[in-house]
């Protein structure tokens, strides 16, 4: 139950990038980004077996459970075929993990009073050094994901996660041992999850503010557009749209154009429009950043797509 907390609470942190709330002066960017590893993210079916080591078989339930509940675009992306089943598979997902734990003592230094008045009151304090435990928790898995058909090894991974507990005889420690291991597992499974399936991304992207060459109408609708940015995004773009008329190849507005692109999904007209402000704006890293989200963005439905009639195809 503790490992189910923590997977939970680890992949929450990965959903997290993905639910990045709208402030003042940003954009929206929503998308489906790769996994970090294709050839993992191409496989259909998958048997997880049960890992070696002390932590193996805790770790492999967790991946197990995160497999059969990831899903992209509300649709379930892998098939998880258990273990000892006689239905045809892709690929196995094997492994080892042993969870160390080392001791060390340490000092902390703590204010004790040592005079007091005759009520009891503290007159004068003084540092005092205590003996306590400082316990480091390391977990280095070995994870690997193979073709059941050739063999060919399509993922492979060591993910170190380490953590520190502090236990002294004035404090008890914030978690135990077994909790510890516990959340490092979850981080590993967050990991892996971000290894082998593409993910659903939002982010907020800050626009640019700079008026120069608006005059001062233009540059009170301007920052009118930027007000307008958290609750009526549309609202902003159709204001830079309409100033694009009035003042072409303004740079911010035209870097603001492409955000708004980007947002609506159009991302062809996005990269004309980024192309366009890095001519203007030759050192804006934002523009490099927009970039390297759409090429990725690109690359992710275009393999999405082509998997999913794959799919359709393989069930006929």
């Amino acid at each position: 139950m503790e490992t189910a907390r923590a997977v939970a609470a680890a992949l929450a942190m990965v959903a997290g990038l993905s639910a990045v709330p709208a402030s003042a002066e940003t954009l929206t960017i929503e998308g489906l980004y790769p996994a970090r590893t294709r050839a993992a993210a191409d496989v259909e079916s998958l048997v997880v077996e049960r890992f070696g080591g002390r932590d193996g078989r805790a770790l492999s339930f967790a991946l197990e459970g995160m497999l059969a509940e990831l899903s992209v675009y509300g649709q379930p992306y892998f098939r998880v075929v258990a273990e000892r089943s006689t239905a045809p598979a892709d690929a196995v997902l094997s492994g080892i993990a042993d969870a160390v734990v080392e001791s060390q003592s340490i000092e902390e230094t703590r204010k004790e009073c040592v005079e007091e008045d005759g009520n009891g009151k503290c007159l004068r304090k003084e540092d005092v050094k205590i003996k306590c435990q400082r316990r480091t928790v390391t977990l280095n898995p070995s994870v690997r994901m193979a073709r059941i058909d050739d063999g060919a090894i399509v993922y492979q991974r060591q993910i170190y996660q380490r953590d520190q507990i502090v236990i002294c005889p004035d404090r008890n420690a914030s978690r135990s041992v077994p909790d510890t291991v516990d959340a490092l597992i979850g981080n590993v499974v967050a990991e892996v999850r971000l290894d082998i399936a593409p993910v659903y991304r939002t982010e907020s992207i800050r626009v640019l503010e700079v008026r120069k060459g608006l005059d001062k109408d233009q540059s009170n609708r301007f920052r009118e557009a930027l007000k307008a940015t958290d609750r009526n995004p549309q609202g902003a773009c159709d204001i830079w749209q309409a100033l694009d008329g009035e003042v072409p190849g303004q740079s911010s507005i035209v870097f603001n154009l492409a955000l708004c692109a980007e947002q609506r999904g159009e991302l062809d007209d996005a990269l004309v429009r980024y192309r366009q402000a890095q001519t203007l704006l030759p050192r804006e890293r934002g523009i490099n950043a927009a970039f390297d989200r759409i090429n990725a963005r690109q690359a992710a439905e275009a393999d999405y797509a082509e998997r999913e009639t794959r799919v359709s195809e393989d069930r006929r």
